[in-house]
């Protein structure tokens, strides 16, 4: 009986270990890209700020799903994007699968309103 209570602990503080290993270690937009549970969504932005130079244009802009939920995304481009430009990015938590422009008159009703109440 000991010996399975030592396996059985042994196995949990395993699963622990490697468990805090993972979230320490692996950063959250890879955790996101493979975690089965957070669920993609079509967040819409619209380029209102300069980008930041690195290897790439980086921007980080506030948007709104059709939800009217808020949120923060970053991505970045391998071109400067035209300013007042409108945008459709597909997320999975904070992975930036991929960004497509659009026009105007692609955006939700509800969308464009909060778009241009910023």
């Amino acid at each position: 009986m000991k010996k399975v209570v030592k396996i059985t602990v042994g196995i949990v503080l395993a699963l622990v270990v490697i468990l805090v290993g993972f979230f320490t270690l692996v950063p959250e937009v890879e955790r996101d890209l493979i975690n089965p549970f957070v669920p993609k969504e079509e967040v819409y932005v619209q380029i209102n700020e300069e980008p930041i130079d690195a290897r790439r244009y980086e921007y980080t802009l506030i948007g709104y799903t059709e939800d009217d939920d808020k949120k923060e995304v970053t991505f970045s481009s391998t071109r400067v994007l035209k300013e007042n430009a409108f945008l459709i990015v597909t997320t999975k938590g904070s992975y930036v699968e991929k960004w497509e422009e659009i026009q105007v008159e692609e955006l939700p009703d509800r969308v464009k309103e909060q778009l241009n109440s910023d």
